[in-house]
């Protein structure tokens, strides 16, 4: 699932903790509190109010999945509540288990309220909060590639949001990533990028922990090998499952600047260019 609609405006200083592994109860942005969302009555606050205006169908899942999801422990949602109303959320998805992979699966802030920093508070203080408890090895997150989905009105400005996400730190893994679908029956999304929020330091591969240029591979392709099998039901033998996962199938992967987009292979182009995929014999 892909990730926000925050508007392009600049961020005020980002939030902070108290210490290592406190949960933030508030970010430093004054007026912005954010809150754990666990109740059904708060997730469907959440889902009819903030994610359904901001995602088309095709990237929502439904609320029954989502509580499921947060009853069950395999999600976490975090909100911001204004005048009494849920008006942004974050959610994400993994194991809980250190070293896991985690994926920030939305980001979203509800019509009538994007801009001023709620984003990009509710951005930091989710990261922070899920890395102080569950120590990700990598914490992930979806966002359209700018150059093969068009912005609107509704669901905002890949452009913009992939700016957006790379004043937070984000860095582009180098795979041809897109959305898996949701059921078997359900339409992939193409031409995503797969971005990093949080790179703990034994999956660095190379370069510094703060700018890392590669991670180790392994944690990457369980987590690909996962959420496919998790979101379609099986591990679909076609072209475009098999760039993906192939991209992770050496020691390591590349970590590109968001701004180097040209060094990150499209998963599933062809989709966004109109055209059909081979899935027969590769000879």
């Amino acid at each position: 699932m892909t990730s926000e609609n925050e508007q392009p405006t600049p961020d005020p200083a980002p939030s902070t903790t108290d210490g290592p592994g406190t949960r933030p109860t508030s970010s430093a942005r004054p007026g912005v509190d954010l809150e754990p969302l666990v109740t059904a009555a708060d997730l469907e606050e959440l889902h009819t109010g903030v994610l359904s205006p901001s995602f088309p169908p095709e990237e929502l899942e439904s609320l029954e999945s989502l509580v499921e999801g947060c009853t069950s422990g395999r999600s976490r949602a975090l909100g911001v509540r204004r005048d009494g109303r849920i008006v942004a959320g974050a959610v994400a998805a993994g194991s809980g288990v250190p070293g896991d992979v985690m994926l920030l699966v939305y980001l979203a802030i509800a019509p009538g309220q994007r801009g001023g920093g709620i984003g990009g508070a509710l951005l930091d203080s989710a990261v922070q909060t899920w890395v102080a408890e569950s120590s990700p090895g990598l914490l992930l997150a979806e966002v359209e590639h700018p150059d093969h989905h068009q912005a609107s009105e509704a669901h905002g400005d890949p452009a913009a949001r992939l700016r957006f996400y790379a004043r937070h730190g984000a860095r582009v893994l180098a795979v041809p990533y897109f959305q898996p679908g949701l059921g078997a029956s359900g339409a992939r999304v193409p031409a995503l990028l797969l971005t990093t929020l949080h790179v703990a330091p034994e999956v660095v591969a190379e370069g510094p922990a703060d700018a890392p240029t590669a991670v180790v591979a392994g944690p990457l392709r369980e987590f690909l090998e996962a959420y496919l099998v998790g979101s379609e039901g099986s591990l679909r033998d076609d072209a475009d499952t098999r760039a993906l996962l192939g991209s992770v199938s050496g020691p390591t992967v590349g970590l590109f600047d968001p701004a180097d987009l040209a060094s990150v292979p499209v998963g599933m182009a062809w989709a966004t260019e109109g055209l059909q995929a081979s899935d027969g014999d590769d000879s």
